[in-house]
């Protein structure tokens, strides 16, 4: 793979391990096609409420992807009637009632602005959804991509007056212990993402050509900090499927350790991907994978649940 035309992300890492590990099972065929070639999308509720949290919070979701809306309750009797009548009068349409989700996604919205001003980050067009391209310095002819929701920006925290690489995350319940996403029992999370974009804002910094838009962001006085490791990542993590809104900042250090991690994740991956494009990138159906896949004219999909 041209990995200078197609950089290697965070995300296609996480399609193949989970904390170092290879995931099981996985499909080479969905992988590459949303992934790789990107002909075709994940469709998950939680990334469309997380783009709209995105959109509400900084302007915009990964990708430059703006979502102002999300799915509406059906209409009420009297709200299609008089729909009919505005389409008659040439007015736009009722919406329907917001559902109770949207709403404590909008409050979070909300809250995050008032937090954001309390912590002294700084949200500005410039430095949000923030794209850069580093070599990896293993192997420079792997090209490694980033997107920072919030970078560069100042943070007040526990550690005092710091600089930062801030990611938003939405989430049903921050204290939950289970799955992927256990915000709650943050120890067991698979952090490669936030070891990842450590590594790439220290090696930015000497790499601005291939990064023309991050000259005016990386002042001297933010170089110096990074040079100096005066760095740190947060995950800031929104809930929105109790009453109680709450949020969290999640600290992520980098240290030696981490850093071979994400190297050895990096080895991983690059070897799994020569060695699905040797196979051309066959699918291995599972009833799962297929049940969320796009690739709906896929003559593999697997549309009977075995057990």
């Amino acid at each position: 793979m041209n990995y200078k035309e197609r950089p290697l992300n965070q995300s296609l890492i996480t399609r193949f391990l989970y904390k170092g590990e290879e995931k099981t099972p996985i499909c080479p065929k969905h992988i590459y096609f949303t992934d790789i070639l990107k002909t075709h999308k994940y469709r998950t509720e939680s990334m469309y409420k997380g783009s709209f949290f995105e959109t509400l919070c900084i302007g915009r979701g990964a990708g430059g992807r703006i979502i102002d809306d999300l799915p509406r309750k059906r209409l009420k009797k009297e709200q299609e009637i008089e729909n009919i009548k505005r389409e008659k009068q040439g007015f736009p349409p009722l919406k329907g009632d917001k559902t109770i989700d949207q709403i404590r996604i909008e409050q979070q919205a909300a809250r995050f602005k008032v937090l954001s001003a309390k912590y002294q980050v700084t949200v500005l067009n410039e430095n949000t959804q923030v794209k850069i391209i580093v070599p990896w310095h293993k192997n420079p002819e792997i090209y490694l991509s980033m997107e920072f929701d919030i970078f560069p920006t100042a943070i007040i925290s526990n550690d005092g007056f710091r600089m930062a690489i801030i990611d938003l995350k939405l989430t049903g319940d921050i204290h939950t212990t289970f799955g992927e996403y256990c915000w709650g029992a943050p120890e067991y999370l698979d952090v490669i993402q936030a070891i990842m974009y450590h590594y790439g804002a220290r090696q930015v910094v000497n790499y601005v050509e291939l990064n023309p838009h991050m000259t005016e962001l990386l002042t001297k006085p933010a170089v110096s900090l990074i040079k100096k490791n005066d760095l740190d990542f947060y995950y800031w993590v929104f809930n929105y499927k109790k009453a109680k809104l709450e949020d969290k900042l999640i600290k992520v250090s980098w240290d030696s350790t981490r850093e071979n991690e994400l190297h050895e994740a990096i080895r991983k991956t690059v070897a799994l991907i020569e060695y699905y494009e040797n196979l051309e990138w066959p699918a291995e159906p599972n009833f799962k994978l297929c049940k969320e896949c796009t690739i709906f004219d896929c003559p593999q999909r697997q549309t009977i649940q075995s057990i």
